[in-house]
């Protein structure tokens, strides 16, 4: 993981933020600027942090000694996309682990990733970057998940599992050892998914059962 440097900042202002600055303050971060795309937020504030305008603020924070931050934002896509634009414009993503999130000294935990309390990592399991691990979920040994995936709150993933990149695993979901899960699938709340699923789908239930294919609009 990149070592943080003080300070840093959080692109983002909604819950998921949130939950993103209760875990950097608790690892003792408190020089944090917080910027957002929305303008009907600017000059509020988040938990006692000022909310700025994204795009004056990334232009500013270079030249101020802020070389480092972390996606807030729960979509995956748009992560992905704020992901890539702080980059190119010289930034390095920071990760943001919970102090009661396990992680097997094995795993491997990609830059920009936010891992929430309770949340479980095993033995030899590779979590991308950009990636979000909620509250109390759990990825068994030998799990692949691609950037800027979303496995959600009490989730649970069998040993050997691949997670496609912005695949969201909806809350309390169960995905059987062994199985490839493809990019941009959506798994809904409570499923259990007993076979591969393909790029781009949308599946739920018990068993978890294909409902929509929404590749051709990716």
């Amino acid at each position: 993981m990149v070592a943080i440097q003080f300070p840093v900042f959080v692109y983002g202002a909604g819950g998921h933020a949130k939950v993103i600055l209760d875990i950097l303050t608790m690892h003792g971060i408190e020089n944090i600027v917080i910027v957002d795309d929305d303008e009907s937020r600017w000059g509020s504030r988040l938990m006692g942090y000022e909310i700025r305008n994204s795009k004056i603020a990334l232009d500013e924070m270079r030249h101020q000694g802020i070389h480092q931050g972390i996606i807030a934002i729960g979509n995956n896509r748009i992560r992905e996309e704020k992901g890539d634009q702080i980059q190119k414009m010289g930034y390095e993503l920071i990760s943001a682990i919970h102090p009661t999130a396990v992680i097997a000294k094995t795993a491997t935990i990609g830059a920009g990733s936010a891992i929430m309390a309770g949340a479980i990592v095993n033995s030899d399991s590779v979590v991308g970057e950009n990636v979000t691990l909620n509250t109390a979920c759990s990825i068994d040994h030998d799990c692949h998940i691609g950037p800027c995936a979303h496995i959600s709150p009490g989730a649970h993933l069998g040993g050997t599992v691949t997670i496609g990149k912005r695949t969201h695993v909806g809350i309390g979901a169960v995905v059987l050892p062994h199985l490839h899960i493809g990019n941009d699938v959506m798994v809904g709340g409570g499923a259990v998914v007993i076979s591969d699923l393909p790029d781009g789908v949308t599946a739920v239930g018990v068993p978890a059962k294909i409902i929509k294919n929404h590749q051709s609009k990716l």
